[in-house]
């Protein structure tokens, strides 16, 4: 039962869906003919969205009743040990950590929009469906065959969708498609991330709040919880570039990417773990 106040159910994510549509071609369109605007676009929505997405998960299990001995500290601790430990293992084992980064953003990209399409009221998909819109992401960063075949394969399940009446799930699928085609190397993922997959992540937090309230007022919970670990999140990534020798790009060399992989890895484990909870506790409201 809603509060007097709360947005009629499926509002936010439903707005949200026709914002990443707008925001994906606007910027894919830019980042052909201004792509210095489109990478300031992009990035602004990384350095906010795309960071702070992921910063309210301690605050989010403690609030669906995963709340250890000592509150919300000792989780924000056990999160940040995890990451710490994925970091270590991941700088031992870099290729091992490279698959492993690839397969659990692969499961995570597309579970979660399958999960973000469920809540805007669409029927449910298939397993292979989530895989396929979890490799799109991915697959945008590459130019070979394999990319192409995805491509391809995303176009037909679209046109499967639109035949049956199903346009918003068709442009789910075809659009980032589109972005895979149409936009520079690397450059799409970054689109992609920012203004596509961070939005919908957020905007699903803000639907699920179990608080209620307006949405305005949901923002401002957002934006007060994840304040601290954005800040904390962005202070520590700098400073562990910055002064330590052993991990640091300004003496890693060739190394940097394994390093910076090392990073992703040691955010995307412990995230990827809480959105598993958290969506497995919501799913139903």
């Amino acid at each position: 039962m809603h509060e007097m106040g709360d947005p009629e159910r499926g509002t936010i994510v439903r707005s949200a869906r026709r914002a990443t549509w707008l925001a994906v071609v606007m910027i894919g369109m830019l980042a052909r003919v201004r792509p210095r605007i489109a990478r300031t676009l992009a990035f602004a929505f990384i350095g906010t969205l795309g960071i702070a997405h992921g910063a309210t998960d301690d605050a989010l299990l403690h609030r669906i009743g995963y709340r250890p001995r000592g509150g919300r500290v000792a989780l924000s601790l056990t999160y940040g040990s995890l990451a710490i430990v994925t970091f270590i293992a991941a700088r031992r084992a870099p290729k091992t950590a490279a698959r492993t980064l690839f397969a659990l953003s692969w499961l995570h990209f597309g579970s979660g929009d399958v999960a973000f399409a469920r809540a805007c009221g669409s029927g449910a998909h298939s397993v292979n469906e989530s895989f396929l819109r979890g490799a799109l992401p991915l697959c945008i960063a590459g130019t070979d065959v394999r990319s192409r075949g995805v491509a391809i394969l995303a176009c037909l399940v679209a046109a499967q969708h639109a035949t049956r009446g199903e346009y918003a799930d068709a442009l789910d699928l075809a659009l980032p498609t589109l972005l895979l085609l149409l936009t520079p190397r690397r450059f799409g993922f970054a689109i992609y991330f920012g203004s596509w997959h961070a939005v919908r992540h957020t905007a699903l937090l803000l639907e699920r709040d179990s608080r209620g309230g307006t949405f305005a007022r949901r923002a401002r919970r957002y934006v007060r919880e994840s304040f601290g670990n954005v800040a904390i999140a962005v202070t520590t990534a700098a400073v562990a570039f910055a002064a330590s020798p052993a991990i640091s790009t300004r003496r890693a060399g060739g190394d940097a990417e394994d390093v910076f992989g090392a990073l992703i890895l040691a955010i995307t484990v412990p995230h990827q773990i809480a959105v598993w909870l958290f969506e497995r506790r919501t799913s139903a409201l």
